[in-house]
């Protein structure tokens, strides 16, 4: 199986940065995988600081096989550095696992990812795998599918990302159109 590579975007919590890293560190399948670590620039002059500890941060271990930063020198936003990284990304691997910096992972958080992204990658009904669910009450299969995507630890594939639609006002538009309101 060829491993996903994965993206962490982070901005300017040193110690959230940290911890995200510690713990996808100890993933099986971490020193097998290449991570990307996307540094937003600071909004403003007091946090230049900041920032630059999470720069810090991420260059001061091999936190998996290989690592690259890219670093933007303006703030770009959460939404905007997403987009743009994973655009990147999966136009040059085809898929992609993506973590934000607050996200502590399980150790087997990797495999369940890259598991997924294999067993699904020809279902073009899956157009990405989540990592978390909220908690319930009830017992669930040990994976299940949901109409709908959560930010807190995903993975997809480029055939999947190519139909995301981030203009909201479009996707309203498109939803009022097809309703029966």
């Amino acid at each position: 199986m060829e491993l996903a590579p994965i993206i962490v975007f982070a901005f300017n919590r040193p110690e959230h940065t940290r911890q995200t890293l510690e713990a996808l560190m100890q993933n099986h399948l971490a020193d097998k995988s290449e991570l990307f670590i996307y540094i937003d620039g600071p909004r403003t002059k007091d946090e230049i600081e900041k920032v630059n500890s999470v720069k810090k941060i991420a260059e001061e271990k091999l936190w998996c096989g290989k690592v690259s930063v890219v670093e933007s020198k303006t703030n770009k936003g959460l939404a905007a550095s997403v987009v743009k990284g994973v655009t990147d990304i999966v136009n040059k691997y085809g898929k992609v696992i993506v973590l934000e910096d607050d996200l502590v992972s399980d150790k087997w958080f990797l495999k369940f990812m890259n598991d997924s992204l294999t067993v699904y990658e020809n279902e073009t009904d899956v157009v990405c795998a989540t990592g978390y669910i909220y908690p319930v009450s009830k017992a669930l299969p040990e994976t299940f599918f949901l109409k709908g995507a959560d930010c807190w630890g995903w993975a997809t594939w480029k055939r999947g990302w190519d139909i995301l639609e981030i203009n909201g006002d479009g996707l309203l538009k498109e939803l009022e159109e097809k309703s029966d309101f």
